[in-house]
């Protein structure tokens, strides 16, 4: 969403219009042109592209990194709020794979959008398992820091999804191309 404009300055005669939902887009009822769908890639009888791979690791402010409970170590989440998401980006995994067995991998919030989630990690409130797809310009900007190298890649990766007819229309396909390139690192 924070790009979008990117998109409008280059061609403001195209209205985009967004709508989230956890359910498949219908895309006769809904009037839905192109969808972004979380999923293995397989939707049958449209076209599907890949848009990014996701990667899942713990991100934080930068004020949990000193202060009175420096945030150094995998083990030292012991002394932090685990933030959850209703994605369940499953910390008790990620805390497996770093070798930690004595935390609670549930205790903490959990929030009904990562949004918040997001937003709770860069108020300094606890850490939260980051989605490599939705913290990039968090990281870039420095509003979160990434405390441990560990990231576990994800079971699923964001794909593009249309029906085959639509990159005949321009401005379809014109938000095609735009969405493709931004997604590239």
């Amino acid at each position: 969403m924070p790009r979008l404009s990117r998109f409008r300055r280059n061609h403001s005669d195209i209205d985009v219009r967004v709508a989230t939902s956890e359910r498949l887009a219908d895309f006769v009822s809904d009037g839905i042109d192109i969808a972004i769908r979380c999923g293995g890639g397989r939707y049958p009888g449209l076209s599907a592209e890949l848009l990014m791979q996701e990667d899942h690791f713990p991100v934080c402010s930068p004020k949990l990194l000193k202060g009175r409970s420096p945030l150094r170590s995998p083990a030292h989440l012991a002394r932090h709020t685990l933030l959850h998401d209703v994605f369940t980006v499953d910390w008790a995994i990620w805390l497996r794979s770093a070798g930690i067995r004595n935390i609670d991998p549930y205790r903490g919030p959990t929030f009904l959008s990562s949004d918040h989630a997001i937003q709770a990690a860069i108020n300094g409130e606890g850490v939260v398992l980051g989605r490599s797809a939705l913290i990039g310009d968090e990281l870039a900007a420095g509003r979160l820091v990434r405390p441990f190298e560990l990231s576990l890649p994800a079971g699923f990766a964001y794909y593009l999804v249309y029906p085959p007819r639509a990159l005949k229309r321009p401005s379809v396909k014109a938000f095609r191309d735009w969405l493709m390139k931004e997604s590239r690192p």
